[in-house]
């Protein structure tokens, strides 16, 4: 197997066995449609076949991932589970019984698994109404349950940071420094920043990083937790994760309403991605050996550059074509100056 260091080893799609000239459409797309693409990453079999950067964006730049935190998150509780700190079908409650004087009823049979799957039970999710001095364990515990624990899919970044406060609670670090020794150091990820409410890694959100940080972790979870002779997290814990746990048909958009894992998201042409506002994504798919990045400030679904574009060049396999890659690369940057320029003086987050 092929894996990085700080960089990643660069293939051709000859070696790659891709159709370029699919790639070349995928760069046209963008610009015909002037979708505001900050980064992209192709990542097979190990190896990279393409990576491209939008103006005043390079491979050093690191930018908030959003919710593609939470799977960190799941990670941790992983590893966590995998060293027998604690197991998945613990009662959350009994973590916290010390900072929650009334619990409401059914939170007795809320278990780390719930929120992992984001089924703790509530109508919606309340993490918007925390602040600083609020005592944020009282909040999650006194919310209204509505839905019987495990059986139901709503939307809950309160249930990712309180996934973030066990990992706290039992290691007595962050989040983000307890995965630094066991995830980013190996990964060769350096100087991670996430966002802390009294020395609690948010969680749900608020992990800045790079495309290849993105790109490296991704190919993490292709690896099913293995980096070069070290497994980081075991094979059972990434299946149990990345595997379809709870129907998300009632979801809103429709790319989110083919089930959820633990912090990972299922997609509709197979496998499974990490998820942020905004369309970062990191897609994994096992079929073609294959991992794509993208981070960006876009509504609209990059999620089909992957099912219009990336699988049929995948399927077709190499076929000559007198297209340069490179100089789609380089005119992606070019031509997204305007775009980005725009972004900088109309943005609000």
């Amino acid at each position: 197997m092929v894996f990085p260091h700080k960089e990643f080893e660069k293939t051709s799609c000859l070696e790659a066995n891709i159709e370029k000239g699919l790639l070349a459409d995928l760069f046209d797309h963008i610009e015909k449609h002037q979708w505001n693409v900050h980064s992209m990453i192709l990542i097979k079999g190990g190896k990279m076949v393409f990576e491209a950067y939008a103006h005043d964006f390079d491979a050093t730049s690191r930018e908030e991932i959003y919710s593609i935190s939470k799977s960190f998150t799941s990670i941790a509780i992983g590893m966590l589970q995998d060293d027998k700190k604690i197991r998945l079908d613990d009662i959350a409650l009994d973590y916290f019984r010390e900072h929650v004087s009334m619990p409401l009823p059914g939170y007795e049979s809320v278990t780390i698994r719930h929120l992992l799957t984001m089924t703790v039970g509530v109508e919606k999710d309340v993490f918007h109404e925390i602040s600083e001095n609020m005592n944020v364990f009282e909040k999650f515990f006194t919310t209204p349950l509505v839905y019987t624990p495990g059986e139901h899919f709503v939307y809950n970044n309160f249930a990712s940071f309180i996934l973030s406060a066990i990992v706290t609670k039992v290691t007595g670090k962050s989040c983000n420094a307890f995965l630094k020794t066991r995830l980013f150091d190996p990964l060769e990820i350096e100087n991670v920043e996430w966002k802390e409410v009294r020395g609690i890694s948010m969680g749900a959100f608020g992990l800045k990083l790079g495309a290849v940080d993105l790109a490296k972790f991704g190919l993490l979870l292709l690896r099913e937790g293995l980096w070069k002779d070290q497994q980081l997290i075991s094979k059972e814990y990434i299946h149990e994760a990345t595997k379809y746990h709870v129907s998300t048909i009632h979801w809103d958009n429709p790319r989110d309403k083919f089930g959820y894992g633990y912090q990972f998201w299922m997609n509709d042409f197979g496998d499974f991605r990490c998820a942020g506002w905004l369309k970062q994504y990191i897609v994994v798919n096992k079929e073609f050996d294959v991992v794509f990045v993208t981070q960006a400030y876009e509504e609209r679904e990059l999620l089909d550059l992957f099912s219009e574009y990336l699988i049929p060049s995948l399927q077709k396999g190499w076929l000559y074509d007198s297209v340069s890659l490179r100089d789609y690369v380089r005119r992606f940057k070019e031509q997204s100056t305007a775009r980005i320029e725009n972004e900088k003086a109309t943005r609000k987050v």
